[in-house]
């Protein structure tokens, strides 16, 4: 669809971008506007400055985008800019006058793209399984040493304190995962420097699907703006294995395919789908349950606010006084009982009204145990998690200028 040369609009159709990421080496099938405030209804003046950048000569249009400090695109042609961006990531990631925040910017945007479509191809095809996971493989092999990069880590603590989706979240946790093994390469089996970047490209990869299986869960328990009772835990805990299932057929090395599965394992054993502990949990697994926790609780929630990186860490890292307590509202949970508790309801009642009364005390007390469970696990969580890992993540996402976790170490 062609754009016209000028618009009033206020805002919301267009597209902020750093002209510095244009790569005047590669055709962008895109025209470029720029913003001018007006009195028009609060609305403002985007003009055309370039609308085809195959009809001005490359030194020309270097010296105008580097004199330009943004740029917009229209929204009818964000499909075009996510294919240039797409051919173009390396030449984005790599140049030096770019700032971090702007590479994160394109990239999550990109990233966000690619897993939205993966959740939303025909799962029975063997073939689609496949070419998904390709393509998030080239994807990622083409940022690999972006995000494996500390300097990477400021688009991380941008993401931070945003509201969870399960896209942004699987995107992070690749990130992270890529990052992570990046900076404590002495524990895992990766001895030259082509096998490690293979190695935190397949784990990245691994990352960004780890929740593909709650395509599976019905959309009312993923949606559920508040916190989820016994039964719809028992059922989300059913994505780990969903998410196996649909990578089956797909080239995912072993050792990935357990990351997904057990990444809710708990060191002591109270986690699922197994109860693994310890030494039976694979340590990819054990670094991607550590990351997703921690992005979890930074991230915002319709019933609960995002906790800063520093809170976070503290709880992950923290001993739990009421830990006996809270293994038993665990239990309860996985094993979707009944609250220990019995309704008795005055006589005077009708029979019917009786019932009805007593389901709801019921009820309410479920509800009850179940908000409690959630303050018992912020009083401390390091049963969960290997120790050391969690110390070797915090001396991880410490070592950026974006996080400050000093009093944690």
């Amino acid at each position: 669809m062609d754009t016209a040369g000028e618009y009033f609009d206020d805002g919301s159709s267009f597209l902020p971008i750093d002209p510095l990421s244009i790569n005047p080496d590669s055709l962008a099938d895109f025209a470029l506007f720029e913003r001018n405030d007006t009195d028009t209804e609060g609305k403002y003046r985007f003009r055309c400055l370039l609308k085809d950048t195959t009809s001005i000569p490359r030194l020309r249009l270097l010296e105008l985008l580097r004199a330009w400090d943004v740029v917009y695109i229209h929204r009818t042609q964000r499909q075009n800019y996510n294919e240039y961006v797409k051919n173009n990531l390396e030449f984005i990631l790599k140049h030096e006058e770019i700032d971090d925040k702007k590479k994160s910017a394109a990239l999550t945007r990109l990233s966000t793209d690619v897993v939205k479509e993966s959740f939303q191809i025909n799962f029975a095809s063997g073939r689609e399984c496949r070419n998904m996971v390709e393509n998030i493989q080239h994807l990622i092999t083409r940022a690999i040493d972006y995000i494996s990069s500390i300097a990477s880590l400021g688009g991380i603590a941008e993401l931070v304190g945003h509201d969870y989706e399960t896209h942004t979240h699987s995107i992070k946790v690749g990130w992270l995962m890529a990052t992570f093994i990046n900076f404590n390469q002495d524990l895992f089996p990766i001895s030259s420097k082509s096998a490690v970047k293979e190695f935190m490209i397949q784990a990245a990869v691994a990352g960004f699907l780890h929740d593909i299986g709650k395509v599976k869960i019905p959309k009312n328990v993923i949606n559920k703006p508040g916190q989820l009772n016994n039964l719809e835990y028992v059922i989300i805990q059913s994505h780990t294995a969903y998410s196996t299932s649909l990578l089956f057929e797909t080239k995912l090395p072993r050792s990935f395919m357990q990351m997904i599965l057990y990444h809710h394992e708990n060191e002591d054993g109270s986690g699922y789908p197994k109860g693994l502990c310890r030494d039976q949990i694979p340590v990819l697994a054990k670094v991607c349950h550590i990351i997703d926790v921690f992005d979890a609780l930074t991230s915002r929630r319709p019933y609960k606010p995002a906790k800063s990186p520093f809170e976070a860490l503290k709880i992950m890292a923290g001993d739990n006084p009421y830990l006996e307590t809270l293994q038993k509202f665990e239990e309860e949970a996985r094993k979707n009982q009944r609250a220990p508790v019995t309704a008795i309801v005055r006589d005077d009642y009708e029979a019917k009204l009786r019932r009805l009364r007593e389901r709801e005390i019921l009820e309410e007390e479920a509800q009850k145990r179940v908000e409690a469970r959630m303050r018992l696990r912020d009083q401390g969580m390091s049963h969960c998690f290997n120790k050391e890992l969690l110390k070797r993540f915090i001396l991880t996402i410490n070592s950026s200028d974006n996080f400050d976790l000093t009093g944690l170490l």
